[in-house]
């Protein structure tokens, strides 16, 4: 049996939601491995992923100082099944998160100002 170590995470998200009422909602989320998105991205307006850069870097992305540039290193399982189904020593085995607007959450995805980022460097990551 898992046990998620991020329940009171999740309970912050939707308690602030609640006190927002109706207000857009943001999370900055830093990860350091592939976390299940499901849980929580229909009910935020936005969500920063980063992995270990300084909170300066995210409040300046948070409020349009720069414009985020990232790509995923990792696939974002669809949820705890395939997390639990996946093994860890195959590449691209598992089923990614897709959330409401239709993006799949797989390995060199990401999104800036304009939109998912198509630059030479996720030519780098197609795979074959």
């Amino acid at each position: 049996m898992v046990t998620a170590a991020n329940v009171m995470d999740l309970q912050t998200i939707l308690d602030t939601k609640d006190m927002m009422k109706g207000k857009p909602i943001l999370v900055s989320v830093t990860a350091n491995k592939p976390m299940v998105f499901a849980e929580f991205e229909k009910e935020v307006s936005g969500i920063i992923l980063n992995f270990g850069v300084s909170t300066q870097a995210v409040l300046d992305v948070m409020f349009g100082k720069y414009e985020p540039s990232g790509l995923l290193p990792v696939q974002m399982p669809a949820n705890m099944a395939t997390v639990e189904k996946q093994a860890e020593d195959v590449p691209f085995d598992m089923e990614v998160y897709v959330d409401q607007a239709g993006h799949a959450y797989d390995f060199g995805y990401g999104l800036n100002w304009s939109g998912v980022i198509k630059d030479k460097r996720v030519g780098a990551f197609v795979r074959k």
